[in-house]
């Protein structure tokens, strides 16, 4: 962490109630192992409080937070023949961003230690978890509870509310409103009070309104990338575009692009001409969404579409949380939850869940075939396919397209039948005998069962295998 102002850092530290869990005073006892729990214990609190930042401080009373100066020096301690500094970042699990920072304050000394928690997991000093309750520092594992609430505040906390620049604004004597709003986007989560006049610019709030993500060294790979292929193999790219805009500010030009990159016709609707894709464009629309939002972003990669002849791929990095076999049905999880509320309050995606079911809809509206979504290496890959006849289809494909479109009908309350099938599937009346081999062979495949075992075949209805 950057620090410019440290005696106005120090000042906002002693005007913090006496009972804080993430801030602690000492005087000038030293002690190298001591300052190791504390650390620790420290950057769970943190975790646990919702702060960007814990701070351990020599030369100030614990008690009354008044400053009396330390004779301590943190940068000339050593262990045996070790630095200090070195050492303490050693003995810590994970590896923290630890600083230490010296000011002369009205003549007297004091040192801070400045901690950024850890989001992937509790920090344990020397294989050890530490915690504050009561006022006293104890192993986490003696307190159960809040090591299940310290595991599930990390998984929460993770990447968005990370920081990706500093010192925003100072606000200083800029307008009460521009400090209005400063408090209103850290209400929010879009930025973090520094405590030293200046606000934190967040990830979410970078990789929503950011204007070149490159410049961020947390983002630089998250923004999408786009590649368009000559045929149906990664054997001749044509075309290999990374963005730049933020979410927020680019989903639109993205999902233009992508759509820029198929063939198209141009047709009349109202008297108002409109471009015609061989896929649907809210589908389109609603995967990429997805595959911005769920995407890991402990994990290198950018989020990636590639444009092929017969289909479009859409590739996150992060394995999905649900099997992809349930992606219609199961109740909606994210790793990112902030970042999926933002997306759907500025209306970039479906309600929570609903986006899937939307682009099956309009798939099966256009009978085209049903995508494939697939969990590959850490990935989460989705493919979207061009128009295809029936007669082209392979067995699995038709599978797959029976199996969802029974999905899809029991979600919205209906079941399936070899009659819904066929208009899902662009086929005609006169091919009953084929569907009835499609629904046969879903069945075979375990994947769907009759509604009702004692059913006759001109009223057969038929629903996922789970139900």
């Amino acid at each position: 962490m950057k620090v410019v102002d440290a005696k106005k850092l120090l000042e906002n530290l002693c005007a913090e109630p006496r009972e804080t869990s993430w801030l602690e005073f000492k005087a000038s006892y030293f002690n190298a192992d001591e300052v190791g729990r504390y650390v620790s214990g420290l950057a769970n609190a943190a975790i646990l409080e919702g702060q960007s930042r814990a701070y351990l401080v020599y030369g100030v009373e614990n008690d009354t937070h008044k400053i009396i100066g330390t004779e301590v020096s943190l940068k000339d301690e050593k262990v045996g023949n070790e630095i200090f500094e070195h050492w303490l970042t050693r003995g810590l699990d994970p590896r923290l961003t630890v600083d230490f920072v010296s000011l002369d304050y009205k003549g007297k000394r004091v040192e801070l230690i400045l901690i950024d928690p850890a989001y992937q997991r509790p920090v344990r000093f020397r294989q050890i978890a530490y915690i504050w309750v009561d006022s006293i520092l104890k192993e986490l594992r003696e307190y159960p509870e809040r090591e299940r609430s310290l595991w599930i505040a990390t998984s929460r906390f993770a990447f968005e509310r990370g920081i990706a620049a500093q010192f925003l604004a100072m606000l200083g004597q800029q307008r009460a409103s521009q400090a209005r709003m400063a408090q209103r986007l850290v209400e929010m989560g879009y930025l973090i009070n520094d405590r030293q006049g200046a606000y934190d610019v967040t990830n979410l709030f970078a990789l929503l309104a950011g204007k070149d993500l490159s410049t961020f060294p947390s983002l630089a790979t998250k923004a999408p990338r786009v590649i368009q292929y000559k045929g149906r193999k990664k054997l001749d790219g044509v075309g290999d575009v990374t963005g730049r805009l933020g979410y927020a500010l680019g989903f639109g030009k993205l999902l233009a692009y992508i759509m820029s990159r198929m063939p198209h016709t141009e047709i009349m609707v109202m008297g108002v001409r409109k471009n015609s894709y061989p896929v649907p464009e809210i589908a389109i629309r609603e995967f990429v969404a997805n595959a911005l939002i769920h995407q890991d972003f402990t994990l290198p990669g950018h989020p990636t579409i590639e444009v092929f002849d017969n289909k479009i791929q859409i590739t996150n990095p992060g394995s999905p949380l649900v099997d992809v076999s349930r992606f219609i049905d199961a109740p909606s999880k994210s790793r990112n939850e902030a970042l999926a509320s933002s997306m759907r309050a500025i209306g970039l995606c479906e309600e929570r869940g609903s986006g899937v079911d939307r682009a099956l809809s309009a798939i099966e509206e256009e009978a085209l075939p049903a995508p494939l979504f697939q969990a590959i290496e850490n990935s989460t890959v989705v493919n979207v396919f061009r128009p295809q006849d029936f007669s082209a289809m392979s067995r699995e494909d038709r599978i797959r397209a029976c199996y969802q479109h029974a999905q899809l009908r029991f979600e919205n309350g209906t079941p399936m039948s070899n009659q819904s099938l066929r208009r899902r599937l662009g086929v005609s009346d006169r091919q009953y005998p084929q569907i009835s081999v499609v629904i046969k062979d879903a069945i075979e495949a375990r994947l769907i069962r009759p509604l009702d075992l004692e059913q006759s075949n001109r009223k057969a209805r038929y629903v996922p295998h789970y139900i």
